[in-house]
């Protein structure tokens, strides 16, 4: 048996002049699985079971001294020791915190929850032509997690990656650009798109590592080589690879940074290394 996380449980009991009381709980962890609750003991099997997504009870006509056990599960199978708050309608407000802990023995755990996200997407490509070339990009990210999960721990998914890339032309570099020439007009723009097997890893609670693997094309660049024509644009093909470190804030939002590889073909040469290096924020669903 090993002790793997903590959990803060705050309930609250309430007296109105409504005649009714509730009790309010609340978990810190992101990937929370979900909670179950009974009356005035813990043992046996009068549970009531509920989503995550529900953290409140709200009951008319309740005995003095009845009093509420809540228990947090991460992953369906192990349940924490319970938050505890009894309704005293004299005092009006009892507020207990617990300091528990979750023990899990080393069995099978039950499967993430399907998860889709959204992100801006922004940073600089760089690449070695002669010189050391600098490309800022913006695109969007989504990703479409835990499609597949076979332990609490990761989980398969796809991720979508598209946007635009500006490099600068006529030797150039992005400052110059705007300094000295003629801003967006010296710059080649041209758009990407890859799709990318992905997986994620809990680090810790509301940190995810995400590795990824896949292909893309590009078009309407000069930059980058053409491999074959769609219709009447040049496209140039690539592999990519990529790592990405995200810190959620609650159930929603996060940041992060990125890392990509990205090689493009070439027809008959070596083809072109590339390097990305960006932030990323956005919202999960």
């Amino acid at each position: 048996m090993k002790r793997i996380l903590v959990f803060l449980i705050v309930l609250l009991c309430s007296f109105s002049i409504f005649c009714t009381t509730t009790w309010t709980w609340s978990s810190p962890y992101k990937n929370t699985y979900g909670f179950r609750y009974q009356f005035d003991g813990d043992d046996g099997d009068n549970w009531t079971y509920v989503s995550p997504s529900v953290t409140t009870l709200t009951l008319d006509s309740v005995p003095e001294d009845t009093t509420l056990y809540v228990q947090l599960s991460l992953d369906g199978v192990n349940w924490s020791p319970s938050g505890i708050a009894t309704y005293l309608p004299k005092e009006e407000e009892k507020i207990e915190e617990k300091g528990i802990s979750i023990v899990s023995a080393d069995d099978v755990r039950m499967n993430r929850n399907f998860e889709f996200a959204f992100d801006f997407d922004f940073g600089a490509d760089m690449f070695y032509s002669q010189s050391l070339n600098v490309v800022p990009y913006v695109g969007a990210v989504l990703d479409f997690k835990n499609i597949y999960s076979p332990t609490y721990w990761f989980g398969l998914g796809l991720r979508v990656k598209s946007g635009l890339s500006f490099a600068p032309i006529g030797g150039k570099n992005i400052i110059t650009v705007f300094v000295d020439g003629n801003g967006f007009a010296d710059l080649d723009k041209s758009a990407y798109l890859d799709a990318s097997l992905a997986l994620s890893f809990i680090l810790v609670d509301s940190v995810d590592l995400t590795v990824s693997l896949g292909g893309g094309l590009s078009l309407l660049s000069s930059t980058f080589p053409s491999l074959f024509t769609i219709g009447d644009y040049e496209a140039g093909a690539y592999a990519v690879a990529g790592a990405t470190l995200d810190r959620y804030f609650g159930q929603m939002f996060h940041l992060g940074i990125s890392y990509y590889f990205k090689h493009f073909f070439a027809d008959g040469a070596a083809g072109l290394n590339l390097h990305s290096l960006g932030f990323h924020l956005g919202l999960t669903f």
